[in-house]
């Protein structure tokens, strides 16, 4: 009997909350603010074997110390990274007016501009540098996959908006 009972619950929670995602609320287009940071993130190991391509001849976005030029008493010892946005997804509806508040952490600077999901420049490149907050906003009036792009890290540095709608 208490099976069954938790297995209602389960049932009639999870009924709950897929009405609450899919029901079309009809809420009006809104402001929508982000709070995105500008990071790297680095990694070292010496327990595996070094790669055997240098990461940044795949992607100005990766960084590499390799064995011997990072740790000169760990000769094994490597290290990567990668520039990222944080959050990389943000989810907005058609026409809501959406404001990208950013700071850089790390990398000295990073040319930044927002793609619309017609390939169009809703937000034109701007620098960014280390230590320093920017504002940028724009209206979502597509539905679709808006791109936050850095291109002094790309193409890995990307962040997705995804206007739904």
């Amino acid at each position: 009997m208490m099976r069954f009972r938790h297995l209602i619950t389960v049932v009639a929670i999870s009924a709950l909350v897929v009405a609450a995602c899919s029901s079309d609320s009809g809420a009006e287009p809104g402001d929508v603010l982000f709070d995105v940071e500008l990071i790297e993130v680095k990694g070292a190991t010496d327990g595996i074997p070094a790669p055997d391509v240098d990461p940044t001849s795949l992607s100005q976005g990766y960084g590499y110390k390799a064995p011997g030029d990072y740790d000169a008493e760990n000769p094994a010892k490597f290290q990567v990274a990668t520039y990222m946005f944080a959050p990389g997804a943000m989810t907005v509806a058609k026409g809501d007016s959406v404001t990208l508040r950013m700071f850089g952490v790390n990398g000295d600077e990073h040319l930044i501009f927002v793609q619309a999901p017609d390939g169009s420049t809703v937000v034109d490149a701007f620098t960014a540098n280390r230590g320093r907050e920017y504002s940028v906003s724009f209206d979502a009036d597509q539905a679709g996959h808006y791109k936050l792009i850095c291109t002094t890290h790309g193409p890995t540095m990307t962040a997705d908006i995804f206007s739904t709608g």
